[in-house]
């Protein structure tokens, strides 16, 4: 397994700089977008088993984790040409794309800016609902900054619960509660954005293969299966037995789905368990 990094990529004003975590020396360029929101620390665990067969790198949204914030919210359009401009200081010519959430809309519209032919691949992971009640409902959900007084922390705790479990020791769920915690007052700049968006006509724009990727028990994977029934050539799999938070808690299965789907030889090493997560 390799060693996972972080460093921040210098881009073009106004951005400036993106923060990002990578492992991985060799094989094709793998980028992650993640759910907002959070930051790549969603991907902190996969990464470093990710590099031994890919140049995975994590990107943190303008705003989120480490990358410096803009003055105000942005649109999935600026999110994404923000992002590339991070990916062409990498120096990845061709890549996949991965999406978690809102991070799928942010790496359709990646797609759909760089153009046919850079995109290998694309995989979506927890799609969010694409239009209509369920898509309000999921907005409404995440909600907007209240007073922050204190009281303001438990309803973050309670969504985040009813996303990933009641456990206590639940090691996404309070990753997830920090992430959203720190940027508290503009952590709905990202869902307003989503909220403008047609992701629908995003993913059915793109020309590269589509894997759109479950755990069997998260409660997102019937949104998933709705999103692959509409993206023409898109294939649905399904990780038996798998938790919510597919990146964290079983980070080998997800990483052997996305070395398959990405023509990469690699596999986990013979009889090993996924270690707790701590």
């Amino acid at each position: 397994m390799i060693k996972q990094q972080r460093l921040y990529l210098r881009t073009a004003p106004p951005q400036e700089q993106i923060h990002c975590r990578y492992a991985g020396d060799r094989g094709p360029f793998v980028i992650l977008a993640h759910q907002l929101p959070l930051s790549c620390r969603q991907y902190e665990r996969a990464i470093p088993v990710m590099g031994d067969f890919c140049r995975a790198y994590g990107l943190d949204m303008p705003g989120y984790g480490s990358s410096p914030p803009p003055p105000g919210p942005l649109t999935i359009a600026e999110y994404a040409r923000r992002l590339i401009a991070a990916i062409e200081v990498i120096g990845a010519k061709t890549f996949a794309l991965v999406g978690l959430e809102i991070g799928v809309a942010v790496a359709a519209e990646i797609a759909r800016q760089v153009g046919p032919g850079r995109v290998s691949h694309f995989v979506a992971m927890a799609v969010p609902p694409l239009d209509g009640a369920k898509k309000r409902a999921y907005i409404a959900e995440i909600g907007e900054p209240q007073t922050i007084d204190g009281r303001h922390a438990l309803p973050i705790w309670r969504r985040f619960q009813r996303r990933w479990g009641t456990d206590g020791e639940n090691a996404m769920l309070r990753m997830a509660f920090t992430e959203n915690h720190n940027v508290y007052p503009r952590y709905h700049w990202g869902v307003r954005a989503f909220a403008d968006y047609d992701l629908s006509s995003a993913l059915r724009s793109l020309s590269c293969p589509i894997l759109v990727l479950s755990a069997e028990h998260d409660p997102m994977a019937s949104d998933d299966a709705d999103a692959a029934r509409s993206i023409p050539g898109a294939r649905h799999a399904v990780i038996a037995g798998a938790r919510p938070a597919l990146v964290t808690t079983e980070r080998h299965k997800f990483a052997k789905a996305l070395a398959d789907f990405i023509g990469c030889d690699w596999s986990p090493p013979k009889g090993l368990r996924e270690e707790p997560v701590p």
